[in-house]
């Protein structure tokens, strides 16, 4: 809608961003730039009509969804939204409630607990903190003695949130996972995300590899569910496929990078996230 002012939120500026941010002004948009890291947030009502927080730091973005909405801003993603995709453990949580599958998972508080959440997963598994993205401190757990340099390493960060072990069983995939991007109702396409040379992970920002996938109801339905299930309007989805054809979701991501979305499939996302905005803004 022409005259309404759409304000990016952000810490670090990306390429996805910037085709944002030229979509939106294609479109007849105003766009203001705040850049958290430069500039503080008031809880005085800024003149914007809604705000697209794209924070790579959790808390950057979650903090800056919640003063937003604190002034009665809309923020997409909200806060709530962010927090739930962005903390593993919670996330995990709003997936079992929703009923989605999800790999076998437990979680340990402290090294001893973690412990008894390994054991009781078995090996091998994977060990991950409950924040983090692009697959640091992710480790594979192939036998007890991995894990016991796991737990010295994450025992050295300073950070309590960092020494919680989201202990999860090791899905044995084809080399791949396959990620899907979702805006309100609508999945923008799918990806297979193939491993790197010599890396068990397959973020793209590791060396992955992505590559257009069918999008079948299947996947278009589980992944609708998920992005409810955190409340998110904008998130991507990451799914395991078993060796029996089914599907697991892995994680959510409430400020989802699409370079290799759009690399793989041609879909235009910002065009879409800028058209998103303006339905938002109609209602």
């Amino acid at each position: 809608m022409a005259g309404q002012t759409l304000e990016i939120i952000y810490d670090v500026p990306r390429v996805e961003e910037k085709l944002i941010l030229k979509s939106a002004k294609m479109r007849g948009l105003s766009v203001r730039l705040t850049n958290v890291r430069q500039q503080h947030l008031l809880f005085d009502k800024p003149s914007v009509d809604i705000s697209l927080v794209r924070c790579i730091s959790m808390y950057n973005a979650a903090h800056s969804a919640a003063v937003r909405e604190g002034v009665g801003v809309r923020a997409i993603n909200s806060s709530e939204a962010i927090i739930y995709s962005g903390n593993k453990i919670l996330t995990v949580s709003r997936l079992k409630a929703a009923g989605l599958p999800t790999p076998r998972t437990a979680v340990g508080l402290d090294d001893e607990a973690a412990a008894k959440a390994l054991e009781n997963v078995g090996l091998p598994a994977v060990d991950k903190p409950p924040i983090g993205s692009w697959g640091r401190l992710v480790a594979l757990i192939k036998d007890e003695l991995t894990f016991k340099t796991v737990l010295e390493h994450r025992r050295m960060i300073s950070s309590t949130i960092m020494k919680t072990h989201l202990i999860q069983e090791y899905i044995d995939i084809p080399n791949r996972d396959v990620r899907t991007v979702v805006l309100g109702d609508e999945v923008l396409g799918a990806i297979y995300r193939y491993r790197g040379d010599g890396d068990w992970r397959t973020n793209v920002a590791r060396g992955g590899v992505p590559v257009t996938a069918f999008l079948n109801d299947e996947l278009r339905e589980i992944s609708i569910k998920t992005a409810r299930a955190v409340g998110g309007d904008l998130v991507s989805v990451d799914i395991f496929e078993t060796v029996d054809g089914s599907y697991l979701v892995n994680e959510v991501n409430g400020v989802p990078e699409f370079k290799g979305l759009m690399q793989a499939t041609g879909v235009d996302v910002p065009e879409k996230i800028a058209d998103y905005i303006l339905g938002q803004l109609r209602r």
